[in-house]
């Protein structure tokens, strides 16, 4: 894909709706230096300078679709607690919709604090529950969905889910047949830890540490080229058969991503990132920006490689952090230069 298709998707997707269902997080970073050793434990004693918070989890994803000039829509549940009020006033401050977003006093709103020195992340604290909803809790975020979708407000949802609690199997199901009803495209970013076994998705992102374990096989190495790696392609055909997904992309950190799909053999999308400084979140930047790309109209493969390059330059930011259409272009413009001074 050349800079000016790429500009071409980019352009299409403004604007365009996509919720967010799944687990709503608030990340936290103390930033500072550490240059000595403590004395009460072999452990880095952190000077701080500095401490900031950022959408965190399904919150993530939604900052990438605003980031990259769409219209985000969050569907979760949080609590009824200062972190709520923290992470309900970032999203706003990003024009992100939290009219549907339940506030309940039973949960807490999950937090996650990284203690940062220079760029190495020594600790993460994490405070939350990992409890099912209440049945009730589940019916009334399902209801807000279900508005949403028969309004004509979505036109693309994707599941995040991070096994915190907010969805189990039948809230994946129903949330799924709310969107096939209305034909709004539905991603999925799946966590092996809470199998949902669902079908009907339009695209699922695992890893591939969470495709193996989803598949129920040992992980393996991957191979340089993609038709040697048996593994692999072996895990992908169980999943499409088992999970009946029109397309699965396998994350692949380093080795970029392969693309599976009906009718068309394995596609590799090699990487596309020059400095790998931190990988938390590149999965939500993923299935953003293919999520968004299919709605404007993109085939799989150049959804696949858009999404390469927008992870690509997520993974090369320090902390949980979205990517901004003028870094997208930038990368293909910098491909694009390369490719024309090895002619």
């Amino acid at each position: 894909m050349d800079l000016a298709s790429a500009r071409l998707r980019i352009d299409g997707w403004r604007g365009k709706r996509v919720g967010v269902v799944g687990d709503l997080m608030l990340d936290r970073y103390v930033w500072g230096s550490a240059t000595r050793i403590s004395q009460e434990a072999p452990i880095p004693v952190v000077q701080v300078k500095n401490e900031t918070a950022r959408p965190g989890g399904a919150a993530n994803v939604l900052h990438n679709i605003t980031s990259l000039g769409g219209k985000a829509i969050a569907f979760g549940v949080i609590g009824d607690d200062a972190n709520a009020e923290t992470l309900l006033s970032l999203l706003g401050e990003l024009d992100i919709a939290t009219e549907a977003v339940v506030r309940h006093p039973d949960r807490i709103t999950t937090e996650k604090t990284r203690i940062i020195a220079g760029n190495q992340q020594v600790v993460r604290v994490d405070s939350e529950r990992e409890d099912p909803l209440a049945p009730a809790v589940v019916q009334e975020m399902l209801s807000r969905l279900r508005d949403a979708i028969d309004a004509g407000a979505v036109d693309g949802l994707i599941i995040e889910d991070y096994a915190k609690g907010t969805l189990n199997r039948e809230s994946a199901h129903a949330i799924v047949a709310l969107a096939e009803r209305r034909g709004v495209p539905v991603a999925l970013d799946p966590h092996p830890g809470n199998p949902l076994d669902l079908t009907g998705l339009t695209l699922m992102t695992p890893n591939r540490a969470e495709a193996f374990a989803m598949a129920g096989r040992y992980l393996t190495q991957g191979t340089a080229h993609l038709g040697d790696d048996e593994p692999l392609l072996a895990v992908a055909e169980r999943l499409r058969s088992a999970w009946a997904v029109r397309y699965l992309l396998v994350t692949l950190g380093a080795g970029g991503m392969a693309l599976f799909r009906d009718g068309d053999p394995p596609l590799h999308v090699p990487t596309q990132a020059r400095e790998v400084f931190d990988v938390s979140g590149a999965g939500d930047t993923v299935i953003t920006s293919f999520m968004l790309a299919l709605l404007a109209g993109a085939n799989a493969e150049e959804a696949a490689v858009l999404s390469n390059h927008a992870a690509g330059v997520v993974v090369g930011k320090v902390g949980t952090a979205p990517v901004y259409t003028e870094e997208l272009l930038a990368s293909f413009q910098a491909e694009q230069q390369t490719r024309e001074a090895a002619r």
